[in-house]
């Protein structure tokens, strides 16, 4: 009886200390507007190809092509200093990226996970339409 008791205690040791270590280990959910209400520094990164971020994106935002065969070298050369509020179409490609920057010691990581196709007009770069 005590040999379970002490199994017991131990699992649920284990998960205990398996979850308390994944808390800092996951993105945190964000809205275009948390990145532009922020005052922190900042970093908007579209992970969209080039031809989706020339149709339309983001003000203040850049362009780090999730498909280039550079991107894990390229987003992994971003200040880990900043709030990194990361975006796509809809949240997959985001939700990866935030994902492998976490991986990387990356600690403020934020997935816009309702993507461009949900952002509010007053966010948009309208220099980018094209005419």
């Amino acid at each position: 009886m005590f040999n379970q008791f002490m199994k017991k205690i131990i699992y649920f040791l284990v998960i205990f200390l398996f979850s308390c270590n994944n808390i800092n280990n996951s993105y945190k959910e964000a809205e275009f507007s948390d990145f532009y209400n922020s005052n922190s520094n900042k970093l908007l990164i579209d992970v969209r190809t080039p031809e989706e971020f020339m149709e339309n994106r983001a003000l203040e935002s850049i362009n780090i092509d999730f498909y280039d065969e550079n991107f894990n070298n390229d987003i992994l050369e971003i200040s880990k200093e900043d709030d990194i509020y990361i975006y796509c179409r809809s949240g997959r490609r985001s939700e990866l990226t935030a994902k492998f920057l976490l991986e990387n010691d990356f600690e403020n990581v934020y997935n816009i996970n309702s993507g461009i196709i949900k952002i509010d007009s007053i966010y948009l770069d309208f220099r980018s339409f094209n005419n």
